[in-house]
């Protein structure tokens, strides 16, 4: 079973910014300005706790918030994407984030966890949360100079994800505030059948993306839960991870790799990719489950 379809387009979108409407550094059409000239073509803004009203004729824009809970040794912050600006009001600020994902489906939007590495989210809190479409795996602004390291969130998923969390797709996104170091690094790929919010929402609805600071991950196939197979823009390493400690032949290493492949291990019950460019920027992709 392939992953993608050969047939539909890739669209480059940052679905996590902020603006002077909450604590960014710039106005919402100076946002917009500055990911259309980038060469996104799909942008949410995420202000807190409010939809930021902005029109565009250069990139798709879906109306997104970011919504927040600080909980015991933890904060947990959720997007919502296409959301009904009514969610300002409607969302609970003293209530659990379990209420604050079912009120964004209820919105028809889609909830997605954001930088749980950051949050210090722990494995069985995320495992109890139910209704996600997605988990930032990346998340640029978290590492210098603004924060401590935290920027990737694999590690932490797959201990999530080997103890029984739910397999989420994955989201890289920039979480802009200063658009300096952070601002145009990370992007998901949507593959959609046009660049339409019903569309788009429906590729993400189906998991039809990656997440990537710049490599392509072209296509993914499941040959019968027995082997997995990338193609990818040229790579220095591609890695499968799953949740076995060690598994041989899963590092692939050498220069300029654009196909390769994983023989499923008896122990594995999901895989994921990690494709790694020459620049040592990465891309990821969804967990795949191998077996029950």
């Amino acid at each position: 079973m392939k992953l993608f379809s050969d047939d539909m387009s890739f669209y480059k979108a940052n679905f996590h910014c902020h603006t002077t409407e909450s604590d960014g550094h710039v106005t919402p059409q100076a946002c917009v300005d500055f990911y259309a000239d980038a060469g996104y073509d799909i942008l949410s803004i995420t202000d807190h706790r409010s939809v930021t009203k902005v029109v565009s004729d250069r990139l798709l824009l879906i109306p997104g918030i970011e919504i927040d809970y600080i909980l015991p040794g933890q904060w947990v912050h959720i997007l919502g994407l296409n959301m009904d600006a009514s969610i300002g009001e409607k969302w609970n600020r003293t209530g659990t984030p379990q209420e604050g994902i079912d009120l964004i489906r209820s919105l028809g939007g889609i909830a997605v966890l954001a930088h749980p590495a950051w949050s210090l989210n722990t494995p069985a809190f995320m495992r109890s949360l139910t209704g996600l479409s997605g988990v930032e795996i990346w998340n640029s602004v978290s590492t210098l100079p603004m924060n401590g390291d935290r920027a990737e969130s694999t590690s932490l998923m797959d201990v999530t994800w080997a103890s029984g969390g739910e397999l989420l797709p994955v989201f890289a996104n920039d979480d802009s505030h200063g658009y300096t170091f952070e601002a145009g690094v990370a992007a998901t790929m949507v593959q959609a059948e046009e660049k339409s919010i019903p569309a788009v929402m429906s590729a993400l609805r189906a998991g039809r993306f990656y997440a990537t600071t710049g490599p392509e991950i072209r296509q993914i196939e499941n040959r019968n839960n027995q082997e997995i197979v990338v193609q990818c823009s040229p790579a220095e390493n591609v890695v499968f991870y799953s949740d076995c400690p060690w598994a041989e032949r899963r590092c692939v290493i050498r220069r300029g790799i654009t196909e390769c492949s994983y023989s499923v291990g008896k122990n594995d019950h999901f895989v994921r990719v990690e494709v790694t460019d020459e620049n040592g920027r990465k891309a990821w992709s969804a967990p795949i489950r191998v077996r029950e």
